[in-house]
């Protein structure tokens, strides 16, 4: 299979996550960060140019971001993020790391993610953040929804923080699978992997959701993280820039959520939002 690859040129750091986040969500499987370039890569056969020109848009008309394409050959992607890929520490309680690192038994939650082309290693400032609200809250006995799960690190963690139950919900045949993997890899028993979209749990009742994905999407889907969480529920979300908080705040409201909790990083932010 041949790959394209896409150099884009930037001017601040938050560029690059920006671009990540955006590129994740129309399937570009790989990237290489350098100090002004984000290289980033799709299957030929997965590209869609009217897509990609419109999700970039914002960025080349506002800041100028320049890119190049090329066509290049299948790579050993696996072995490329073996290469840089190295364990974090998350509030001294949580591990993240591959399965040919060494296990890390002082802390609470060693978690195993090999994360193939998947988004969610704990390594971005929205999973971290992510992390790090989870912990902050009550996952005993609690019904859980992971939507947009990727790699499946926060279901892991849900699972590793007595829920009764998570749903893993992804629409990318890659995620589905890799989540698989990496619920066997951490003896995680009741996370359930499901291929799909919002209508996956249309019919379903949470008391904790779990949406680490884009500003459009959560925007999109709000009504109906809404309708399929109990009242008293927590929506913990992230995937979105401090620039997008007045319109998540305001798309909360309109659904009868208030917020309880928040944090910032890197110019990326994350909120727990509570149905009343």
């Amino acid at each position: 299979m041949h790959y394209l690859s896409f150099t884009f040129h930037i001017t601040e750091e938050w560029q690059q996550d920006l671009l990540i986040a955006d590129l994740d969500a129309i399937g570009f499987q790989g990237y290489e960060q350098k100090v002004d370039e984000l290289v980033a890569f799709i299957p030929a056969d997965k590209f869609d140019e009217s897509i990609f020109q419109s999700t970039i848009a914002p960025l080349t008309a506002s800041y100028g971001v320049g890119y190049e394409s090329a066509v290049i050959a299948e790579r050993n992607w696996n072995e490329e993020w073996e290469r840089g890929f190295q364990p974090i520490l998350i509030e001294k309680e949580i591990a993240v790391r591959a399965s040919f690192h060494a296990a890390f038994p002082e802390v609470k939650h060693d978690i195993i993610i090999d994360p193939r082309m998947s988004f969610g290693t704990g390594h971005h400032a929205t999973t971290e953040m992510m992390m790090r609200l989870m912990l902050r809250e009550a996952f005993e006995g609690r019904v859980v929804l992971d939507f947009g799960s990727g790699t499946g690190i926060l279901s892991v963690l849900a699972s590793k923080l007595h829920a009764a139950s998570v749903l893993a919900v992804d629409h990318e045949k890659w995620a589905y699978h890799n989540a698989i993997d990496n619920f066997r890899a951490n003896n995680v028993h009741n996370a359930t992997p499901v291929l799909g979209d919002a209508d996956a749990f249309s019919q379903k009742q949470f008391q904790i959701i779990l949406a680490n994905i884009n500003r459009s999407i959560i925007l999109a889907t709000m009504p109906q993280f809404a309708a399929s969480l109990d009242v008293q529920g927590k929506l913990l979300i992230s995937g979105f820039l401090k620039a997008d908080e007045s319109a998540l705040l305001q798309a909360a409201d309109n659904e009868g959520f208030a917020i309880t909790d928040q944090l910032t990083q890197d110019d990326w932010m994350a909120m727990t939002l509570l149905r009343n």
